[in-house]
């Protein structure tokens, strides 16, 4: 059987987490609405897709479709890390079998074999990284003691701001932006497979950060551009060499 290293982003603890930011999340949203609060959580959940997933984790770290400066490398690895969708080595090794496999059996979140709502929520799932996926990312130090040290700098992140800035901004600033990067990781993975293959929806791009353009990114892996309206395409433009 073929060596695999735990996804840590499956583990109970970061399962752990995830709940935690639904029952807060969903706490705050009753006890506590505000539309200009709910305003700024999609504002924050589409910076930290956009940014920390769509660029750093996806296009960056798994695709190396671009090449940026030692400063915004941090800088994306650090925006991703507290999306609380793991690690990048771990999101990197689930995405690359993904590519590898894609709308088969073997696929880690086909919505073909998974069903659209079990893929929509992909991450109680758990998963084991094939080594061969990540082998070039295992040679990064950062990315390792990313790896090793993920769960808990997360949970210090948290406990900070709970006590820094109470439950009710913890809420509107993170739980509720990383619930919603969590499912438009979801929407991608799910809707954006619907029919057993890759396929283009411009709208969603206003949830995915330009992911939606599902169909171009299959076909061209190594390019950084998803489609005309990709959001992103700007502050990539800003920031690679």
């Amino acid at each position: 059987m073929e060596n695999t290293i735990l996804d840590i982003s499956t583990n109970a603890k970061i399962r752990g987490l995830l709940l935690f930011n639904h029952l807060l999340a969903g706490y705050i949203l009753y006890t506590a609405f505000s539309w200009n609060m709910l305003l700024v959580s999609y504002i924050l959940g589409f910076i930290l897709g956009g940014i920390g997933i769509s660029v750093g984790y996806h296009r960056y770290f798994c695709h190396r479709s671009f090449k940026t400066n030692k400063f915004f490398e941090y800088l994306l690895l650090s925006i991703g890390h507290y999306c609380g969708l793991g690690s990048a080595i771990t999101w990197a090794g689930i995405h690359r079998e993904h590519h590898d496999t894609s709308d088969t059996e073997k696929d880690p979140h086909s919505p073909k074999y998974n069903g659209i709502l079990r893929t929509l929520v992909h991450i109680w799932k758990r998963y084991d990284i094939k080594p061969k996926y990540v082998k070039d990312l295992l040679k990064i130090d950062k990315l390792k003691k990313q790896h090793r040290y993920y769960f808990i700098t997360l949970f210090i992140f948290v406990i900070l701001l709970l006590l820094l800035i109470g439950p009710m901004y913890t809420a509107y600033f993170y739980s509720i932006p990383a619930v919603y990067v969590f499912y438009a990781t979801g929407v991608i993975n799910s809707i954006n497979h619907i029919g057993g293959k890759p396929n283009n929806i411009a709208m969603l791009n206003l949830i995915t950060s330009g992911e939606s353009y599902h169909k171009n990114h299959h076909e061209n892996t190594r390019s950084w551009k998803f489609g005309k309206y990709d959001p992103m395409i700007p502050f990539i433009q800003a920031i690679k060499k």
